[in-house]
Formats: C-alpha cells, structure tokens, sequence
C-alpha cells in the first residue's frame, strides 16, 4: 500500500476548500430548502402546464418568471428561493433541471421529483454536480403554493473520472431510532489510498450555504461507517461526506427524514 503523501499529489487544499463551499451550495438548493414538520390541508394537485412551466423558468436563467410561479405558503418564499435559485446559477451556470410528476401521497398532496445536473470551474478543476430532490406540494391556481422535502441528495465529484461510490442510508427513520451511514467506493482500492470524513449539516450551513467543518482522515476499509442517533423530535438530519482518492474527489450530502410515527 502506498504511503498517505501520495494523496497530496492530486488533492490541493484549495481543491478541498471549494469542494466544501460548493458541497454546501448544491445541498438543498434545487426548489426547496428546509423541510416542514407539518403539512397544511391539500389545494389542488399539480398540474402538467405548472410543470412544465416550472422547468422552462428554472432552465431559462430567468428568476422573474420562475416568481410568477410561485404565491408564498407553508414552506415557500419566493423571494428565498429566488435568491437560492441565483446563487446556484452563479456557481453551476449550466445548470440543467428536470421535473417530474410522481405519485400522490395519502394526505392529497402531489410529489414532484426534481433532478439537476451542472459544472463549475475553479482552481484549475472541474465539478460535477448531480441532485435529486423528492417534494410533496401543492397548487393553488396557476402557482406553486406549497411544499415539504421528502427526500435529496446531491453528489459533487472532482478528477480525473467519476469514481464510483454507494451510498447506505436509510430515507426516512423513527424519532430516536439508530441507524447506520455507509459510504462505500464501488471499485477495490488496490494500493491507491484514499482519505475522507462525515459531518452532519446544521440548519444554518444549508440555509446561508456556509461550508462545513469537517475532519479528515486515512481510510483503510475502502469507505466510510456511521452509526447515528436519530434526533427525538420529528424533522430531518442532513449529512456530508467527502472523498478523496488519487484519481478524484467525491463529496455527498444526503437528507434523512425524521418522523413520529410511519
């Protein structure tokens, strides 16, 4: 096996320092932000003209008209998410959404499954951006009135190739329940080694896109493993974990929902 150094050789500090900036970016910006711990009385179901509506004004660059889409309402403001929206633009300015319709759940409430992918150039390198975010809403009208993250997750890579890697967490568990984190590089190591770390993101680090503080080290089992105490009241845990190899850097922030009772 090779010596730790190696490392250093493709992974720069500035490297690691905009991985960590841009982490937090990607977290949890697609539409929502924070999720709800209460849902307020079904309006009408989202329709396919919202819809599309919707992903013609996030892939045209033009806050104005992705605005007259929106009517503020339980976990929406629309001048928060308009802000959130322009920021992602200026770090991912390629940025690509696609919506989709999925099924209703039991209260009325539509879901919307949202991906977005995109790149952004810095210290020399390239990142990739891959999100996925799964929202119940509501419409009132022609507009977007309401929505709750059910479930996201945003992977950043860096390199020379997208090294693969597997994610084992659990969407959702119980107030108090303990549960396992594991993150898993897809290809045997060989005599590459490779370093990385986990921390959990406060509200605060997903709200203002603030970097996480996060310890790194050597890893010898090929990934990183977690176990973790879930909160006892209902609401999310949000965690990032970052990987570095020789080869490429993977960063990953992953949502769990808490809940009551299923």
């Amino acid at each position: 096996m090779k010596a730790a150094p190696n490392l250093r050789v493709p992974i720069g500090n500035s490297v690691i320092v905009s991985l960590r900036r841009n982490l937090a970016m990607a977290a949890g910006i697609l539409l929502a932000s924070l999720p709800l711990l209460q849902a307020g009385a079904a309006q009408a179901r989202l329709s396919d003209e919202l819809l599309r509506n919707l992903e013609t004004a996030l892939n045209g660059a033009n806050p104005a008209a992705l605005n007259s889409l929106l009517e503020a309402g339980p976990g929406l403001n629309p001048r928060s998410l308009e802000a959130r929206y322009q920021q992602l633009r200026q770090s991912f300015s390629d940025a690509r959404w696609q919506l989709s319709a999925g099924p209703d759940l039991k209260d009325g409430r539509s879901t919307l499954l949202v991906k977005v992918t995109g790149s952004h150039q810095e210290a020399g390198r390239s990142f990739r951006l891959e999100a996925t975010q799964r929202l119940a809403v509501q419409q009132t009208g022609a507009r977007l009135s309401s929505q709750e993250v059910l479930g996201e997750e945003s992977i950043l890579r860096s390199g020379k190739r997208d090294l693969g890697v597997s994610l084992f967490v659990p969407e959702e568990v119980l107030t108090g329940q303990r549960y396992d984190l594991d993150v898993v590089m897809d290809e045997p190591l060989n005599d590459a080694v490779i370093a990385g770390g986990m921390a959990e993101l406060s509200a605060e680090t997903l709200l203002h896109f603030k970097s996480p503080e996060m310890q790194l080290g050597a890893l010898n089992g090929g990934g990183l493993f977690k176990t973790i105490q879930a909160p006892y009241k209902p609401g999310s845990q949000s965690w990032a974990v970052m990987l570095l190899h020789p080869e490429g850097t993977v960063s990953i922030s992953r949502m769990v929902r808490v809940v009551a009772r299923r």
